[in-house]
C-alpha cells in the first residue's frame, strides 16, 4: 500500500561539512589519501538511532540524479547528492517491523527497485519503488509499496542486476542458504526456490557469467560465502531457480568469519574477505585471492594485507580498483593491476573514524562506489554516511623542442635560472579557457629554486578529454614541466591530480609557444597512479607527425608563438612577424628580455636574426623551403 509524504519530525538534514579536500593527509579531522571529502550525515540527521549498517546507491534514469541509500537501526534513509557537499534526506522508509530493531538492515537495488531485508524476525522483505523519490518532499515518510514474507528474516539479499529475482541468504529457511524470489512482478514478489545443500550463507553475489571457464559462459552463478564450521566459498549454477547446482566448494586455511567477496570484472579471480581472522590470529587487515578460472576447482593465489590490524568488512571491484570497508582504520582504494600474482597496492583511503584502528566492530561499514559521477558513499557503523570523491591521479611525461638539447635528451631552464618564471601558471592571463577546477595555479619559489634533471623549465597545460568526443576538454590543469619531461604538480613533486570518475579519457599537453599533443586513443585514468610517456616513439598519438624527432625522444613542435592551431611563416597572422614585432619591428638585430610567447627557444631572449634566434626555428619546422608552408597543430 502507498500513502502520501508526510513531514517526519526530524529536521530537513544538511550537510555537517563542507567539501574539505584531502592537504598533506587530513581532510579535517579526517585521515585521507587522494579522497577529498564532500559532506557526512549523522544518524540522526538521516532519522535514525544508533547506528547506520549496509548502503547501496541508485541513478535516476531520467534525471540521472544519484541517490545514497543507507540501512540504518529503524529503516531506509534515500540522500539525494545532486549537490555532493549539501545531500539532502529525501525520504525514510521505516522498517517492517516498528518498535526494537537489529543493527543490520541490508539493501540492495535493480532497475529502479529498492529491496530492504534485516535480522528482525517478521520483517521479510520489503520492495520499495524509487522513481517515488522523484516527487517526494525532502524528510518524506514512505511506506513500502510491496511486501514479501515467505522468510521472516535474512541476513543479507543480492538484487540481480540481470534477471528479476533477489536472493536472500542467512534467512530462517532452507538451512541459511539461498531463497531466491521471483520480481518479474515488484508488486507481487513470490517464491522461485531455494538451495540449502552448503548451508549457511552470509553473503552472496550472482554473475552472468562470462569468464574464462567456456562450461559455465551464459550461466547465472552465484558465489556464496559461508560463515560457520568449516569457513568456506561455494559457486552454484543458479540458472534454473528450481533445480540450483553446487559447482564447487572451497575452503582456506586461517579462517574465522568467511564474510563477503567480489569478481574481478573478467569473472578470472575472486576477491573475499573473512571478517574474523583478523582478532583471531591477530594479523594485519587480509583480503585473499583465488584463481577461479576452473570454476570446479578454485585456487589460492595468495592475500593482500593492508597496514592496520583492523577487521575488514564489504569489498567491491570497479573499474579495476577494489574498494575495501575496514572497519576502524578506513576505506581503501586498492589498485588490482597485479591481481594474478596478488601484487596489490593501495592508491588511496579516507578513515571515517578516528578514535583508533583498532579490531573493534566501527567505522566503515559498507561502501558504494558504482557512481558515474565518480563519488563514492560509505556508511559508517556510529557516525552515519560519508561523501567522498577520490582524485584521479597520473604522471605524464613530455618534451619541447625549444628548450631541448637532443644529445643529452633534457632540456634547459634558462627561465628558471634567469628567475623569469611566474610563480602564477601563465594561461589564464593568455586567454586560455581552462574548465573543472582548473586555472589559477601557483607554485613557491622554493619550488623554482630546485636545480638539476628535475628542475622547472615552464608551465605547461594537461587536458583530459572525453573518450566518445575527443574534441571536448572535461577538465584542466595548469603544470610544471621538468627538465627530464616529467610534468609535476604545483609542489615540484607531486603527481597531477582531477576530480573527476576512473574511466578512459584522452591526455593532452599544451604549452605557450608549441603545438599541442594528445593520445591517439583513450586511455585509463585511475585513483591508481600511471604513468603516460608522450615523449616515447612507442606511444602513438593523435594525427600525423604529431611531434618533432629530437635524437631518440619526439617533442612538440616549437613556434606557435600566436598560440592559435597552426605554425606560419609568412602571410596573414602568421608567426615570425610576432618575433620581430617583439624586438621593436625595425632593427632585425635588436633583442627583448623576459618571458614572452615570442622566445621560442625558451632561453629568456627574443631575438630575430644571429646565433639563436627565435625565427629559423620557426622556418625549418614548416619545411625551410616553401616559406609559405604551414604547420598544423594535431588536435580535434
Amino acid at each position: 500500500m502507498r500513502v502520501a509524504s508526510s513531514s517526519l519530525a526530524f529536521a530537513l538534514s544538511s550537510a555537517l561539512h563542507a567539501q574539505t579536500p584531502c592537504v598533506n593527509g587530513m581532510a579535517g579531522p579526517y585521515p585521507c589519501a587522494n579522497v577529498d571529502l564532500m559532506a557526512t550525515l549523522t544518524v540522526a540527521q538521516l532519522g535514525s538511532s544508533v547506528n547506520a549498517a549496509d548502503i547501496w546507491g541508485w541513478t535516476d534514469p531520467l534525471t540521472q540524479k544519484e541517490y545514497a541509500i543507507i540501512g540504518l537501526r529503524t529503516g531506509t534513509a534515500f540522500v539525494d547528492l545532486s549537490t555532493p557537499t549539501a545531500p539532502v534526506v529525501t525520504g525514510f522508509l521505516p522498517s517492517h517491523i516498528t518498535g526494537t530493531n537489529t543493527l543490520w538492515r541490508d539493501v540492495d537495488v535493480a532497475g529502479n527497485w529498492c529491496y530492504v531485508g534485516s535480522e528482525t524476525s517478521g520483517h521479510g522483505l520489503q520492495v520499495f519503488d524509487l522513481t517515488r523519490l522523484r516527487t517526494a518532499v525532502p524528510t518524506a515518510s514512505f511506506t513500502e509499496d510491496a511486501w514479501y514474507g515467505g522468510f521472516s528474516n535474512s541476513h543479507t539479499i543480492y538484487a540481480d542486476k540481470t534477471q528479476p529475482y533477489v536472493y536472500a541468504v542467512g534467512t530462517n529457511t532452507a538451512s541459511g542458504g539461498l531463497h531466491v524470489v521471483n520480481v518479474s512482478n515488484p508488486l507481487a514478489p513470490v517464491i522461485a526456490g531455494t538451495f540449502s545443500t552448503s548451508g549457511y550463507i552470509h553473503e552472496n553475489v550472482v554473475v552472468l557469467y562470462n569468464g574464462p571457464d567456456v562450461a559455465h559462459v551464459g550461466q547465472h552463478i552465484s558465489v556464496n560465502f559461508h560463515s560457520g564450521t568449516p569457513d568456506k566459498f561455494t559457486i552454484v549454477d543458479v540458472s534454473d531457480k528450481s533445480d540450483m547446482q553446487l559447482i564447487s566448494a572451497t575452503t582456506y586455511s586461517g579462517s574465522s568469519i568467511c564474510h563477503q567477496g567480489w569478481l574481478t570484472a573478467d569473472h578470472r579471480y575472486l576477491l573475499m574477505d573473512d571478517e574474523g581472522d583478523e582478532a583471531a590470529f591477530g594479523h594485519n587487515t587480509r583480503t585473499r585471492v583465488f584463481d577461479v578460472a576452473d570454476l570446479e576447482l578454485p585456487v589460492f593465489v595468495g592475500f593482500y594485507s593492508g597496514p592496520n590490524a583492523s577487521s575488514d568488512h564489504n569489498l567491491y571491484v570497479h573499474n579495476d580498483l577494489c574498494y575495501q570497508a575496514n572497519y576502524t582504520s578506513c576505506l581503501r582504494f586498492v589498485d588490482l593491476a597485479g591481481v594474478g600474482s596478488v601484487s596489490l597496492t593501495q592508491s588511496g583511503s579516507f578513515d571515517t573514524y578516528t578514535a583508533s584502528n583498532n579490531n573493534s566492530y566501527n567505522g566503515a561499514w559498507g561502501n558504494f562506489p558504482f557512481f558515474n559521477s565518480g563519488l563514492v558513499v560509505v556508511s559508517n557503523y556510529g557516525e552515519g554516511l560519508f561523501i567522498l570523491r577520490p582524485k584521479l591521479s597520473l604522471r605524464v611525461k613530455a618534451l619541447l623542442e625549444g628548450p631541448l638539447d637532443a644529445i643529452s635528451g633534457v632540456m634547459h631552464d634558462s627561465l628558471r635560472v634567469k628567475g623569469l618564471l611566474p610563480l602564477t601558471e601563465p594561461y589564464t592571463a593568455l586567454g586560455y579557457t581552462h574548465v573543472n577546477g582548473g586555472g589559477g595555479e601557483t607554485t613557491s619559489a622554493p619550488v623554482l629554486a630546485t636545480a638539476g634533471n628535475d628542475a622547472i623549465v615552464d608551465w605547461v597545460v594537461i587536458e583530459l578529454r572525453d573518450a566518445t568526443n575527443a574534441a571536448l576538454v572535461v577538465a584542466t590543469h595548469a603544470a610544471l614541466l621538468q627538465r627530464d619531461g616529467d610534468i609535476v604538480g604545483t609542489d615540484g613533486t607531486s603527481p597531477l591530480q582531477f576530480s573527476l570518475p576512473v574511466k578512459d579519457y584522452y591526455i593532452a599537453v599544451r604549452h605557450r609557444n608549441h603545438l599541442g599533443i594528445m593520445t591517439a586513443a583513450p586511455v585509463r585514468v585511475s585513483i591508481a597512479e600511471r604513468s603516460y610517456d608522450l615523449s616515447s616513439l612507442f606511444l602513438t598519438l593523435y594525427g600525423t607527425q604529431a611531434t618533432k624527432a629530437v635524437g631518440a625522444a619526439r617533442a612538440l613542435w616549437a613556434g606557435n608563438v600566436k598560440r592559435d592551431t597552426e605554425l606560419k611563416y609568412t602571410g596573414s597572422n602568421n608567426d615570425r612577424d610576432q618575433i620581430l614585432l617583439a624586438i621593436g619591428g625595425v632593427v632585425p638585430t635588436n633583442t627583448s628580455m623576459g618571458y614572452a610567447q615570442t622566445d621560442v627557444n625558451m632561453d629568456g631572449v627574443t631575438k630575430y636574426t644571429g646565433l639563436l634566434n627565435d625565427r629559423d626555428p620557426l622556418l625549418l619546422n614548416i619545411g625551410s623551403v616553401l616559406p609559405t608552408n604551414t604547420r598544423q597543430e594535431q588536435l580535434p
